[in-house]
């Protein structure tokens, strides 16, 4: 039996180690549905974390998700349409209805604000994710950039 010393230095131990495993795959964090079952998986170094959990913290952690999925966090988008010029909300719309033609799986964002008519795409939590995305469409977007935004959670 581990004295409840032993186990609370066991735990931070491995919360640590966690963290710092889930560190070296932030760049490449991907949405998983199932964040504790992510975790778990072998990390690129072979890195592994083993969770006993009861049902009941796995089903109260997914339904926090589900019951904050309209709250915002911070990440990246890529803005495709930027202008203010006459014709620009009629461009915008265009860019927009385009984009969605192509590309129907990733959301956009269709926004007026200070004079300028935007149209801004995707929900990336890191921005090695977004500049992999914006890799993908620079030659049909080549005037596309990067944003700092508050994005959606993604869908469970």
């Amino acid at each position: 039996m581990m004295s409840p010393k032993k186990f609370f230095i066991a735990t931070i131990f491995l919360l640590a180690h966690g963290a710092l495993a889930a560190q070296e795959r932030a760049d490449s964090l991907v949405h998983h549905p199932d964040m504790l079952l992510y975790l778990q998986s072998p990390a690129d170094n072979g890195s592994h974390i083993i969770l006993r959990q009861s049902t009941a913290i796995k089903e109260l952690f997914n339904n926090y998700v589900v019951r904050n999925h309209y709250k915002k966090l911070q990440g990246f988008r890529v803005r495709i349409f930027f202008d203010n010029s006459q014709n620009a909300r009629q461009r915008a719309l265009e860019a927009e209805a385009n984009f969605r033609t192509q590309y129907p799986d990733v959301p956009t964002y269709y926004t007026y604000q200070n004079l300028y008519f935007k149209v801004t795409v995707g929900d990336f939590r890191t921005k090695s994710e977004a500049m992999r995305f914006l890799r993908t469409i620079v030659d049909q977007y080549p005037g596309a950039f990067i944003i700092k935004d508050f994005i959606n959670y993604p869908a469970l």
